[in-house]
């Protein structure tokens, strides 16, 4: 199978049903080859809205209303990283061919609600980082931070994104957002807190980033990306 062009977007559906509907369309016109999503549209406790045709969806599945989930389109096989799984973070492994070479890419999505009051990083991520790290196993991380830093574009700083910043400077995880075009619009709001992170060994192959126009249906907007090797 061939990935050395992987479509991928991020999107928070803020657990609604026309958002869900939108990303299903794309899906299915091919549009894109893995979503990685936050807050999904939950129905009796489970995740609706997403019926993929020779795709799967990953989550959580021990849980009620999980607050995370990965979709693979039909180009893509992958294996949940059931250990590394929970309400909020969801991740999966890809193997992926560079530069002739086979290689085990893991991909998170990840959220953080905006009324927790624990610190950032959650223990749920750093776990996922750490597996990453130990196995010397790329990793991208989407991850809507509920978190203000200048360094991804917000308009300012708060106590939370000083807090992920200062332990993203422990890590091997680079910051790929590129300028300041808000990730998430409400009325009379506009602010950046939606980030992409990538390890130094995919960073590199990460290309045509960008923060879509495309109407998603949610407050939140598409992210889009292309791992090109």
């Amino acid at each position: 199978m061939d990935l050395t062009n992987l479509r991928i977007t991020q999107i928070n559906f803020k657990h609604c049903k026309d958002a869900s509907a939108v990303l299903n369309h794309r899906l299915h016109k091919m549009q894109t080859d893995l979503a990685l999503v936050q807050e999904p549209w939950i129905y009796k406790k489970g995740i609706k809205g997403l019926n993929i045709r020779r795709g799967r969806i990953f989550c959580d599945t021990n849980i009620e209303k999980p607050r995370s989930c990965i979709v693979t389109g039909p180009r893509v096989q992958a294996r949940m990283l059931g250990h590394l799984t929970s309400r909020y973070v969801t991740a999966i492994q890809i193997d992926m061919m560079f530069d002739g070479k086979e290689r085990e890419v893991v991909f998170g999505s990840v959220y953080f609600p905006y009324d927790s009051t624990d610190l950032v990083p959650s223990k749920e991520m750093v776990s996922l980082i750490n597996y990453c790290s130990h196995n010397n196993y790329p990793l991208i991380i989407v991850c809507d931070t509920n978190s203000h830093n200048l360094c991804w574009g917000s308009t300012g700083n708060n106590n939370r994104g000083d807090a992920l910043l200062e332990y993203l400077a422990t890590t091997d995880l680079y910051i790929s957002n590129k300028g300041n075009k808000p990730t998430f619009v409400v009325t009379g709001r506009q602010e950046v807190i939606d980030i992409t992170l990538a390890t130094s060994n995919i960073d590199v192959y990460l290309c045509n980033g960008r923060v879509s126009d495309d109407d998603s249906l949610s407050d939140h907007k598409y992210i889009e990306f292309r791992i090109s090797t």
